[in-house]
This record gives structure tokens, sequence and C-alpha cells, in this order.
């Protein structure tokens, strides 16, 4: 970028200022607030853990939770993220968790925005880009440990970004720390080091293809090769060292996680997210020619590899977002410039042209702006931060109810459920199944479903496992064979569940 606008740290930038937008859009005045990022009771699993390695001093290394799987091994490998999130709630509650994830989701965003602009984007287009990716990841926009890796994948293509261009630059080390960082907070760290190899492989075409940059792409697949291999060794830096690797390899091939969980499935384009990411899909698909014609088969590879990805799992469609955006960003500013190029000075689209491309550098560089927003959130008061759990998919105040009952006994539920029953039992609620699909394993997993979905043999499925109470949805088939069932009797029942307790033996 040829001209820079003058930039203090203390003056913030039109990206700075995005931040601020950002937060207040997606959660300040959002119907669903704050709470949205606390919609997925996988939240509260991942506290538990925190909150027991904080107690311990330890991470687990055999499962603390389950009457199903006593005492297997399990490892809790995103540990860290896990304290983070207990901690936060230990010190601020709800409000703790609920900041912090919205801080992260927004501050990825910023950064994706920034990296669009600082890659040659005219900033308008690349601000349409990154709202488009903003509103298709937002199916992903809970307080999960997934949150730390949009942030460092994002960062980690600004720094391979950067160094096609400083090609010998020491700075692309950066990212082995990086990558021992990102091990400990989130599984996928995995997935950049494919993408590192896919960017080597791309390198190395382009040397092979192109006489006029074969040395220059040479010495940087050389060079990715050994980051590679120094960021591969980085993520070993964990509590359980290889073990973590094959635990996610495990995780990545589970084909019963595969068929059964929504998340690890093809997307369905039917909701605005979705539409907005068949959008992105089809816009990335359609840059390829162009960067085929400029000899850039690394970002060619890189769409294709995560289109591929995110047309067989829904959870890649957020990683290709934001891989896309501001390769996406770029072209379709080259392509806006080429068309404003033609028309006359006094045009709209002219005199529009040129007020975007004044703007552009006022959109760059990074002041004290938004750790003094992030500051300014945790204390200003009448952000009407949530003071519940939110009951889209647990029964909280109906749990809270029969909670001594609940904890005491052999309960089945739906995962998301069990989730929640370990935050607010442990350690005295022991669970049959919970969100953990590849550890309890397919065997397990075929009787979870068969009960849950009252297939035979659901009730010897139950007398096997000694439960004491069933907590289903009241519409489901369960709830209306337990009704039946000369076994089991109503013990309460709220709007959307119903509570069954079985009969004493005569």
């Amino acid at each position: 970028m040829t001209n820079k606008f003058p930039h203090s740290i203390l003056r913030p930038s039109l990206s700075d200022l995005f931040f601020l937008v950002l937060l207040v859009w997606l959660f300040a005045i959002s119907p669903v607030g704050w709470s949205r990022t606390l919609l997925d009771a996988d939240t509260w699993f991942h506290t538990r853990i925190g909150e027991i390695i904080l107690s311990t001093g330890s991470v687990p290394h055999q499962d603390p939770f389950s009457f199903s799987k006593v005492g297997q091994a399990w490892y809790a490998f995103e540990w860290l993220s896990e304290v983070i999130l207990a901690s936060v709630y230990r010190l601020s509650g709800l409000k703790g968790i609920s900041a912090l994830a919205a801080v992260l989701i927004t501050l990825y965003l910023t950064v994706l925005l920034k990296f669009s602009i600082a890659k040659g984007a005219n900033g308008m287009i690349a601000l349409v880009t990154t709202l488009v990716a903003a509103t298709a990841s937002s199916i992903h926009f809970h307080a999960r440990p997934h949150l730390f890796t949009l942030l460092f994948l994002t960062v980690a293509f600004w720094i391979l970004d950067r160094n096609r261009s400083s090609t010998g630059s020491y700075a692309v080390w950066v990212l082995v720390p990086l990558a021992a960082l990102w091990a400990n907070l989130h599984g996928g760290f995995f997935i950049f080091l494919v993408l590192l190899g896919v960017r080597v492989v791309g390198c190395a075409l382009e040397a092979i293809c192109y006489d006029d940059l074969r040395a220059a792409r040479r010495s940087e697949a050389i060079q990715l090769t050994l980051v590679g291999l120094a960021v591969a060794a980085a993520t070993l830096v964990n509590p359980y060292g290889y073990h973590l690797h094959e635990h996610i390899i495990d995780f990545l091939k589970s084909p019963w996680t595969n068929q059964n969980v929504a998340e690890f499935q093809s997307p369905r384009f039917g909701s605005e997210e979705m539409l907005n990411c068949m959008l992105m899909l089809f816009a990335g698909l359609a840059v390829i020619s162009s960067l085929v014609r400029k000899k850039n088969l690394t970002d060619s590879l890189t769409i294709l590899f995560l289109g591929y990805c995110s047309l067989t799992s829904v959870r890649h469609m957020t990683i290709f977002m934001l891989a896309v955006a501001p390769i996406l960003a770029v072209e379709l500013s080259l392509g806006w410039n080429a068309i404003a190029a033609g028309r006359k000075k006094s045009s709209l689209l002219t005199i529009l042209h040129d007020v975007t491309r004044q703007l552009t550098p006022m959109m760059a560089g990074t002041s004290l702006f938004i750790p003094a927003v992030v500051l300014g959130l945790l204390f200003m008061p009448g952000l009407n931060w949530p003071t519940e759990i939110p009951e889209t998919t647990v029964p909280v105040k109906f749990i809270e109810k029969h909670a001594d009952r609940i904890a005491t006994s052999r309960i089945f539920a739906a995962d998301q459920v069990a989730d929640y029953l370990i935050f607010r039992n442990y350690p005295r609620q022991k669970v049959y199944f919970d969100s953990r699909h590849n550890y309890y394993g397919p065997a397990l997993g075929d009787e979870y479903l068969a009960i849950r979905d009252g297939l035979k043999p659901w009730g010897e499925l139950l007398d096997k496992n000694r439960f004491d109470l069933v907590l289903v949805p009241s519409q489901g088939a369960l709830s209306s064979l337990l009704n039946l069932s000369n076994g089991w009797r109503l013990l309460d029942q709220s709007e959307k569940y119903v509570l069954y307790e079985r009969k004493a033996s005569l």
C-alpha cells in the first residue's frame, strides 16, 4: 500500500472503530445479546474441566465424569482454554465468560479486516467481505475453545502472507511459539499443520510451473518446510505429548461422530448463515481462475482444499470463511479498480471509487483503542449482562428444582444436558453419555441413540444401565414410550421436559 495515513498509537484507525461497532452490533444491541455466546452447553463442560485443573493443579488423565466408562484413559486436550474459562467464571461469573467470548469473536473479525487491508484490498470491499464472513461464521459464536483457533489461524495466515513478500525473514518463525500455545488451547492447531503442508505444495508447484518464480518459490518451500517441522515439534509441548495428536486423529476419523453429530456432517444451505457460506464458497471458487493467471497456485490450492473440507463438514465452514475473505477482498478490489478506471471522472462510480480509495489508508493501523474498549467493557454499567444460563438446549430451572435428586441418581439425558449436569453437580454427578462422543465410542454411542430415540431395545438398555431417572423432551418418542411403560412413572414435568423415575420393585 503506497498511501499511508498518519497514525498514532493513541489515535484509533477506522478498523479499530470497527471493533467497537462490531461488538455493539453482535452483542450489545442484538436480540439475543451477550447470551448468544452461552447457548451451547459444551461451555459448561469445558468450564468444569477448568475448575478441576485449577483445584487440583494437574490435568486429568482419566475420565472423572461418567458411570458408563469408569476410570478410562481420557485427555483434556483443550486444558488451557478450559482453565481460562474457569478463571473468568470465578472472577465474574456469566459476565466473564460471555465477555471473553465476545472479545475473541470481535477481535478475530477485526484482525481479519486488518489483514485484508494490509493485503491490498479496498477498505470498503474488505469491510463487506468481513461482514459476510461474520454472518456466515456466526453459527459458531459460542464460548468454547475453538474461538482461539479462529483468532490464531487468522494471525497465522497473515504471517504467511507477509512472509511471501519477504522470504527469508525471521518473522515467520513466530509461528513456532504460537503453535506451542495453540496446541494447549484447542485441537484446531492440527488444521494449521495441514494447511502449512498445502502451502508448501503450492510453493513447490509454482517453482515447477513458472521459471520466473522458481528461485523465490523454491526458497519459500524450503523455508516453510523447516518452519512446519519446527511447528509440529512445538505442538508436542503439551501435557499429553504425541498422544494428543493421536487423539485428534482418532476424533477426526470417528465414523460414528461423522454420521451422527450435525457439526461433522455436510452443510444444509437453508439458513441465512449457510446462504452466506454458499455465497463465499461460490465467490472463492470463482476467483481461482484469476489467481492461476497471476501464478498464485498457493492460494488456489488453499481455497480448493478448504472448500472441499467445508462441503464435507459444517465445522470447516468458518475456517474456509476466514481463509477466503482476504483473498476475495483483494480480487474484488482489483476488479473494482478496473471498472472505475474506464469511467469518466465525474461519474458517480468514479467518485465512489475515489472516496473508498481515500478511506482505505484510514482503516489501516492499530492503536490502544481496542484494549481500552475491552477494559471499558468490563466496568461499564447497563450492558445487560446475562444473569442466568439460557434454557435453549438445557432445562436449567427444571433441573434446579430436582438438583439433589438428579445429582445422586443414574440419570439418562441428552448429551448437552449431561454437559450441564457435570458443570452443576460434579463431583456428585456421574453421567451416562455427554458431548465427548469419540471418547464413548460407537457401541455406547449406538446405545445412547437407541434410548434417546426410543428404538429397540430401549427398555432393556435402560435396565442394563440401571437408570433411576430419565430426563427427556416431553414431545419425544421416549417420553411416549415411558408413559406406556409399567416400570416407570412420571415424577414431574415442565413446559418442554419430563422427568421419569423407575418404579420400586415389589
